[in-house]
């Protein structure tokens, strides 16, 4: 069992980065913004309190600013077994190498609702789908396991990468998990009331599960510019040797059914992404659809997020040349990215796991931490943004 104490501070700001996105350079930046919100999570525990607390937004407004620069640059992902997120973690002030959540939280996505925040994570030893919730008001608590069970084809301890879905009152997941006769990762769906569930897995088989091109996995839905709602996945080829690709497929209006054939749209062909692509997040923006995905080895500083400009939803899609985001000094192998609209913050954010300070690698003791950051919109490029508090 990996062992990990995370650190701790009193205050968590959620730090904003800015980089200049241009080309295969990505320069230090400082600069200066009034009128630019601040995310501050306190992860303190409120006195009398038992429960375990969590990221909790809270917009201010906080001058500014710099940023860090991008590094250059290889998959079969292990149960997460660590008890971070099992925890009391307490915040600090964010910089480029500070987690929002310093536990294990690994494939994180967010759920903004009605001004709050759900996030949810792959499996740690004691859940499928462990979530945080947050309030407004800076406090918030682990609330437990989104998905309590699993339908009876699947394997447990192989629960990766959920994304949730609000579909006309109903909450919709989708994840990965094994299929125990094939022994492959495929991708199923569950539902609840409620954005915390308990989600609910009726299925008789996997959702989507292409065996011959090595099992799908990292589910994410995007909606297009007619609202229809589809599904992203990737083929999980480097399980045995085979290419990797990122697939676009269109889903019923309720999110729970295939509604027609996948499409491709884009596979691993740049040097920097190995054998890999995988976790693909996709947002519209300016009539253009942005591509993120993570690619490289997944327990390594390697590991990276890239980017792709779409002409829709279904391609085709044209690739950065490089990484959009990759290792720094403080945070190793980022990847899992989700990009997310948050109206209440008047902004997008992303939200995505790093292995924090010198640990890489489970075997080494290194936890795959949470950070969230919001990102702006420069001349039609994705620009992430960091603060330092003053």
């Amino acid at each position: 069992m990996r062992r990990h104490l995370p650190r701790c501070l009193p205050v968590l700001a959620l730090a904003v980065l800015a980089a200049a996105c241009g080309g295969f350079d990505r320069s230090i930046e400082t600069a200066m913004a009034e009128d630019e919100p601040l995310f501050v999570i306190d992860l303190t525990e409120p006195p009398g309190s038992s429960s375990t607390t969590s990221p909790l937004p809270v917009v201010t407004q906080e001058p500014v600013v710099s940023t860090t620069t991008m590094a250059p640059p290889v998959d079969e992902r292990p149960l997460s077994q660590g008890q971070g997120a099992s925890r009391a973690a307490k915040g600090r002030i964010a910089s480029d190498g500070n987690p929002t959540f310093d536990g294990d939280f690994a494939d994180p996505f967010l759920l903004p609702h009605e001004g709050d925040f759900y996030a949810y994570a792959t499996n740690t030893l004691f859940m499928n789908i462990p979530v945080l919730a947050s309030n407004r008001n800076g406090s918030g608590e682990l609330v437990g396991d989104a998905l309590p069970e699993l339908p009876a084809w699947s394997e447990p301890h192989h629960v990766w990468a959920p994304s949730v879905s609000e579909v006309d009152g109903t909450y919709v997941l989708h994840y990965t998990t094994r299929h125990t006769a094939s022994g492959r990762q495929c991708i199923s769906v569950a539902v609840a009331d409620y954005p915390a569930g308990p989600f609910v897995d009726e299925s008789l088989e996997p959702l989507v599960c292409t065996l011959e091109l090595g099992g799908s996995i990292d589910p994410s839905t995007v909606a297009d510019e007619g609202g229809s709602l589809w599904l992203l996945w990737k083929s999980d080829g480097n399980c045995c040797g085979i290419p990797t690709m990122i697939f676009a497929q269109p889903l019923s209006a309720d999110g729970t059914e295939l509604a027609g054939p996948a499409v491709e749209l884009v596979r691993n062909d740049r040097s920097w992404e190995r054998d890999v692509v995988e976790a693909p997040s996709m947002i519209a923006v300016d009539g253009e659809y942005h591509l993120f995905y993570s690619a490289n080895r997944w327990d390594t500083e390697a590991y990276s997020v890239g980017h792709a400009v779409c002409v829709s939803v279904a391609g085709p899609c044209v690739k950065d040349p490089e990484p959009w985001l990759a290792d720094t000094e403080a945070t190793s192998g980022p990847g899992g990215l989700e990009v997310v609209e948050a109206p209440s913050l008047g902004t997008d954010l992303v939200v995505y796991h790093g292995w924090t300070g010198d640990l890489v690698g489970y075997g080494d003791g290194g936890v795959r931490s949470l950070y969230a950051r919001p990102i702006r919109w420069v001349d039609g490029e994705p620009v992430l943004v960091e603060r330092n508090a003053a």
